[in-house]
């Protein structure tokens, strides 16, 4: 469409000017809205492999990395609120097709795994190219399912690359390998393997996700409230390590439930991946109590869809540790918290003691606070005694309390600070006194002592 437009001489030119800047923009605006709607219907189109679901980190961009055998392609997808086709490479997999079953069949294995260790140039022979990253398999379906074989690798070459060519390994050439580097973290980056990749509209992964987050946030919330019954049926076949963790876990959050101390659980950074035949969930285990705060692990989940529900086959943490039943570094992390709980709280009792025990005069109670390597302001623990004992001879009353305390805990070492207000017959001060602690005896002693003068 046209305008021709023709101005009376007289008109002024301010007006001429902005009549025309009006015709232009409601010219253009069709253009510009028929754009924003093409690069909207572009975005609901938008094809994935279907072996996407989520990706989520603190630091920024996700990366995924996909194997098609047929194609013998590599590819880094990246999500940042979408998923993006970063880079495609080629690559070489096992000579002999299929998927692996045993030891020394040429067969490159397909599923999900993770990067365990990485190796450069010098760790290497020439075989390996300039670079190697170690895969998990078999990992812990692929063992249930008895599948053999190991030392599955993603590695380069000093050759040209042929399609088929390898032992069962991935093999790359090293300058587009050095690149895929980039997006690789151990024991977080997946490595997904597939004979062909399916596209799928990225937004009917939507359902998957939404599924599959409901259903963890079902099994985590049954752990947190004890719910025994409700967190088994989330397992496809419950193991002995359940009753392990169980009987663990009973009594802690027992005591935590009557103490009236909260416990949380969180699953940052989670990880939804697809590989036939199941759903991969990767996440960090936080887990809290209080203001306490402990990452048990990356744990990787393995489940399956089971009817309209999903169904955990098998449960591990990355690095996974054979030797170790799956619920162990929980386990450990929930001990650590009680541990931390009950010291934080002998820390406190501790701190009031000696504010009592020194406000009473009671030197006897006040010098047990002390470690017998105490060392301040020039003093041992025997100076520092007389010192007291002629201040409270000095003085009718003594009178400390302490206000704002934080606790810095270690397990062997820890550190209370707090506003010291000091009041005597003859004398008074505020400070920040810091008491520097340690573990001694089964009990906690002042080792290292401070104060600090502030404004009143």
């Amino acid at each position: 469409m046209i305008f021709v437009v023709t101005f009376a001489s007289k008109v002024p030119r301010v007006i001429r000017v902005l009549v025309a800047q009006s015709l232009l923009i409601f010219t253009l605006f069709p253009v510009a809205f028929a754009s924003g709607a093409s690069e909207q219907h572009l975005l609901q189109g938008q094809l994935i492999p279907d072996s996407l679901v989520s990706l989520s980190s603190d630091n920024g961009p996700s990366y995924a990395i996909l194997v098609e055998k047929d194609t013998q392609s590599v590819m880094v997808y990246e999500y940042e609120k979408t998923f993006a086709l970063k880079h495609r490479f080629v690559c070489s997999t096992g000579e002999v097709r299929g998927n692996k079953e045993k030891s020394g069949d040429r067969k490159t294995p397909e599923g999900i795994y993770f990067f365990t260790k990485a190796f450069n140039k010098r760790e290497l022979s020439p075989i390996y190219g300039n670079r190697a990253f170690v895969m998990d398999y078999p990992n812990l379906l692929d063992r249930k399912l008895n599948r053999g074989g190991n030392n599955i690798w993603l590695h380069g070459t000093n050759k040209p690359i042929k399609s088929r060519d390898s032992n069962g390994c991935v093999v790359m050439d090293n300058d587009d390998l050095e690149i895929l580097a980039r997006y690789i973290s151990l024991n977080r980056t997946p490595i997904i393997i597939n004979q062909k990749l399916y596209m799928v509209p990225a937004d009917s992964q939507l359902a998957d996700k939404e599924s599959l987050q409901g259903f963890l946030e079902v099994w985590k919330t049954a752990f947190v409230i004890g719910d025994r019954a409700k967190y088994r049926a989330c397992y496809s076949e419950p193991s002995a390590d359940l009753d392990t963790l169980w009987e663990a876990w009973d009594g802690i959050r027992t005591a935590w439930h009557h103490a009236q101390i909260p416990f949380d659980m969180r699953l940052r950074n989670l990880t939804l991946v697809r590989g036939n035949p199941c759903v991969v969930a990767l996440f960090d285990e936080v887990v809290s109590l209080d203001h306490h705060v402990i990452t048990a692990g990356t744990k990787k989940l393995f489940l399956e869809k089971n009817g309209k529900t999903w169904k955990i086959l098998g449960e591990t943490y990355q690095p996974s540790v054979l030797d170790q039943g799956a619920d162990r570094p929980l386990v450990m992390a929930l001990n650590r918290l009680d541990r931390l709980r009950r010291d934080h709280r002998a820390i406190s009792d501790l701190v009031a003691e000696w504010a009592e025990a020194w406000s009473s005069k009671d030197i006897r109670r006040y010098r047990a606070c002390y470690a017998e390597d105490f060392w301040s302001r020039g003093m041992n623990l025997k100076a520092w005694i007389r010192y007291k004992e002629g201040l409270n001879k000095r003085y009718d009353a003594i009178r400390v309390s302490i206000e704002d305390l934080e606790i810095q805990q270690g397990p062997e070492r820890s550190t209370a600070t707090f506003l010291q207000r000091y009041d005597s017959s003859g004398y008074e001060s505020v400070g920040i006194k810091r008491l520097r602690l340690k573990r001694t005896g089964g009990a906690w002693k002042i080792y290292r002592e401070t104060w600090r003068r502030v404004r009143k």
